[in-house]
């Protein structure tokens, strides 16, 4: 099966490329070219996208629940299943449903969950976040505080224990210790820093110790203040590290 995606404009590595076509052949991308080049004798079925931007699916990492079903309430494959194929109407085509704190007979459920999915095909689950719970209680937000533990290295077996896909993990690193954070980084564990009242200084030895992320920049965590640059400061200042923004207008 193959077919045209005409008249776009299309977000390549190069840049948007104005007024192209993207000509897709079993499912793939096979050719992305001017629209005007398209081979007039060509009869293949064309689908004018009369100018509208064209772009990759959006991976997000951050993803509780859709579609009518939050994933803590329902740590299942059919749960996850409904998420994802809501999220995709919206252009999200990879995500990692995210679990907030929970007791960790909930967090085993859901990373089962998860390998099952991926083992299915599920589309568009290529992993896990899991938010917590090793959390600071000063900076909660919206979790159950009662839910909040300490990392141990019963924990970091089953935050590794994930067989499919990748596993991301959202802690407040001045609740635990340089060496637990760098044993979760070397079980291949996405390390992030977040919910958290750490300092610049507490920050940026986690940063030399496994932690390469920031979940949801600038919330539930210490601010950039005149001398102390907190966990925003250090972020910010970061070349190799990632940050999260939730860009709804609210959060920032």
């Amino acid at each position: 099966m193959a077919y045209w995606l005409n008249n776009a404009d299309i977000l390549t590595p190069d840049g948007f490329k104005q007024c192209h076509a993207i000509l897709i052949e079993d499912g793939m991308i096979a050719k992305i070219t001017p629209s005007q080049a398209i081979d007039e004798n060509d009869h293949r079925e064309r689908f004018d996208l009369q100018g509208k931007r064209l772009v990759p699916g959006f991976i997000d990492t951050q993803v509780n629940g859709g579609g009518g079903v939050l994933f803590n309430y329902d740590p299942t494959v059919e749960a996850l299943r409904t998420i994802a194929d809501a999220h995709r109407a919206f252009g999200t085509t990879a995500m990692l449903p995210t679990l907030v704190s929970a007791d960790l007979s909930v967090v085993k459920k859901a990373i089962a969950a998860v390998d099952q999915a991926i083992l299915d095909g599920v589309p568009g689950i290529i992993g896990i976040h899991l938010e917590g719970p090793f959390l600071n209680p000063a900076k909660k937000g919206v979790h159950d505080e009662s839910k909040f533990r300490q990392l141990d290295r019963e924990a970091i077996a089953l935050l590794s224990s994930l067989k499919h896909g990748k596993t991301l993990v959202t802690l407040a690193p001045e609740q635990t210790t340089s060496d637990m954070i760098q044993a979760l980084a070397d079980a291949g564990v996405i390390v992030a820093a977040g919910h958290t009242n750490a300092t610049y200084d507490e920050i940026k030895l986690a940063l030399q110790n496994g932690l390469t992320g920031f979940t949801h920049l600038f919330n539930a965590m210490t601010g950039f203040e005149s001398r102390a640059p907190g966990v925003v400061g250090a972020a910010l200042e970061d070349e190799c590290s990632y940050t999260g923004i939730i860009a709804d207008g609210y959060h920032v």
